[in-house]
């Protein structure tokens, strides 16, 4: 670091000292409308990315040359990242500022940011210097068993507290396909079919007085165990690759302890598992690039289950994974000895989860017409804005094509979540193609209300400081997790599963857990807690490292970002941010840093 902060010039100083007021002076502008809206910038997150901008800028590194990329490439960055922030800044309060003001902020604001971005380059560079040119082998072995077993018993604490699970809003739906309507797809059903399992299970168990409760806790138990043994097949996985000890070891606590982890390991919910999967795959996909050895038959196979299981728990899934495959089959693979042995599991894994869908399908007599309108997240979105802010602009012939596909109500706008908006669209061919002419039309006379609606849809995934996620999603289901379900509704759930009840001995532990989950959180303004707990910061840290991969020429390490990269695709084209759907980014990106930045020497 004494390095690039020696030799300061008068010009360089002149260049860091006014990049220093400018940014100093509209942040002050900031804080004092926001104090005269009696509000708080959220979370902290911003005097911290300014703390950071101002010691990069002490530091010289707005004057870095050795980093990666051109010159104008890293001020396009770092002003796209500026202005993406002032954005959700403007969105977050409305009127606090105009479109001029808005931009001088973004001019203010782009040199602390590229002194930021330069900086963290820098360290980038470093640190994958200090690993070496080649993919080290420590020879370290991890204890599968030991990581397991603390995992498990982290995991354990939040099931005692919620015995026998946390009966999240989407369980609803899935009891009711269970006991009342009938198997769909709408969920994974390999998903649901477990949850019937174990709840099957339970009324086996007829020495138990409650069998919904045993079934619903023999469930939380597999799923803790799923998880469990993910992570620690992970942290095995780092300490072969090398990966510092000590980061290993907090790899492992972090799991056991962190109540996100625990919390999502004990509820009914479909992405846990999922989660859990990709983080594996990922760790699969990285061994897959970086090897020049064929892996083994063996490991294929494992390679290849695990791909089935990854494709069965999300249904959108399989589209991340073609990208992921041509990708590998093109770019990455193509020269390497096992490349066509890669090519035959990738081809027999989709075989399989074609096969074992197929049959899972026909055996339950699932239906799945609930498809059409989950893919009309955005465009309803997108139509639903323009609706309501510009109804009285409408033709007769809008009116009339609205009409068709919503009925007589107008089609609902709530700009976090797209449900309401689709909620009421048939799945027929005619309304479809009636709908994608009334998008087309409406897009070419209000492209700037299609691109608010858009970004203001995924605003989690691009604010690091956006709240819209926490709040204003789910009127029911409040909080970091949303963990909860309608209160009007209880009733249903117990009909569901009669004699259900979440047993009241642990008090403070569950008011301690709902306080992190579904409250007004107090990490929220505690910075560094909530950087990591923010979905944005792990698709910027995804993005980061993708770059990071291109400027030191490691082109391989891209191949599992790019199955990452296709989910975030997929979340953009959602029908809301949640932590639990980005979840599964957050896990793989974490083990994706560690493997890029965390390795280095060993010590002997």
């Amino acid at each position: 670091m004494e390095s690039i902060s020696k030799n300061r010039s008068a010009r360089e100083l002149a260049f860091t000292g006014i990049s220093a007021l400018l940014a100093v002076v509209c942040a002050g502008r900031i804080f004092l409308l926001l104090h005269g809206q009696g509000s708080v910038y959220t979370m902290g997150i911003f005097p911290l990315a300014l703390l950071f901008g101002l010691y990069c800028l002490w530091k010289k590194a707005l004057f870095l040359s050795e980093v990666f990329f051109p010159l104008p490439v890293r001020v396009f960055l770092a002003a796209a990242f500026a202005a993406l922030q002032v954005l959700g800044l403007v969105y977050s309060h409305s009127g606090i500022s105009g479109t001029p003001e808005a931009v001088l902020w973004v001019i203010c604001f782009t040199p602390l940011t590229f002194a930021g971005q330069n900086m963290l380059f820098f360290l980038a560079r470093k640190a994958a210097a200090a690993a070496g040119a080649e993919e080290p082998q420590s020879g370290r072995k991890g204890s599968f068993l030991g990581a397991f077993a603390l995992i498990f018993g982290g995991f354990c604490i939040p099931f005692a507290t919620y015995y026998p699970a946390i009966m999240a809003y989407d369980v609803i739906p899935q009891l009711d396909q269970i006991r009342v309507s009938g198997l769909t797809t709408h969920h994974p059903l390999i998903h649901t079919l477990l949850l019937k399992g174990c709840l099957k299970a339970g009324e086996l168990l007829t020495f138990l007085p409650n069998p919904d409760r045993a079934g619903l806790a023999a469930y939380s138990l597999i799923q803790m165990a799923v998880a469990a043994a993910c992570f620690a097949c992970v942290y095995c996985f780092l300490c072969r690759r090398g990966v510092w000890k000590w980061l290993c070891y907090a790899f492992v606590l972090c799991a056991a302890v962190f109540p996100t982890h625990g919390m999502l390991a004990v509820s009914i919910t479909k992405d846990t598992i999922y989660a859990a999967l990709t983080m594996v795959f990922t760790v699969f996909a990285y061994e897959l690039a970086t090897g020049e050895e064929s892996p083994g038959t063996g490991w294929f196979v494992r390679y290849g289950i695990l791909t089935a299981l990854l494709l069965l728990f999300r249904n959108n899934s399989v589209y991340a994974w073609v990208l992921y495959v041509i990708a590998a089959t093109f770019f990455i693979l193509r020269g390497k000895p096992f490349f066509r042995k890669a090519c035959v599991f990738h081809g027999a894994a989709f075989l399989l989860y074609l096969v074992l869908n197929t049959l899972m399908v026909q055996a339950v007599s699932a239906t799945s017409d609930t498809y059409a309108r989950e893919m009309l997240s955005v465009p309803a979105q997108q139509i639903a804005r323009v609706v309501q802010y510009h109804e009285e602009e409408l033709t007769q012939e809008d009116r009339e094509a609205i009409a068709a596909v919503w009925g007589e109500n107008l089609p609902e706008y709530v700009s976090a979540i797209a449900d309401r908006s689709k909620k009421d669209i048939a799945g027929d061919k005619e309304t479809l193609r009636i709908f994608a002419g009334e998008w087309i039309s409406l897009g070419l006379r209000y492209p700037g209300e299609y691109l608010q609606a858009f970004l203001l849809k995924n605003k989690g995934m691009w604010d690091l400081t956006d709240v819209s996620y926490l709040n204003d999603v789910y009127s029911y289901a409040k909080g970091y997790l949303q963990i909860t379900y309608p209160s009007d509704q209880q009733p249903y759930m117990e009909a569901l599963a009669p004699g259900y009840v979440r047993h009241q001995k642990l008090q403070p532990l569950q008011s301690l857990y709902r306080y992190f989950a579904a409250g007004d959180e107090l990490w929220r303004y505690c910075p560094p807690a909530a950087l990591v707990m923010q979905p944005a910061f792990y698709c910027y840290l995804l993005l980061f490292y993708c770059l990071c991969c291109i400027g030191l020429k490691k082109k391989a390490l891209l191949l599992p970002a790019v199955y990452l990269l296709a989910l975030a695709g997929t979340l953009l084209l959602g029908p809301c941010v949640l932590t639990r759907y980005v979840y599964p980014l957050m896990l793989s990106v974490t083990v994706l840093a560690l493997l890029l930045f965390g390795r280095g020497r060993q010590r002997k």
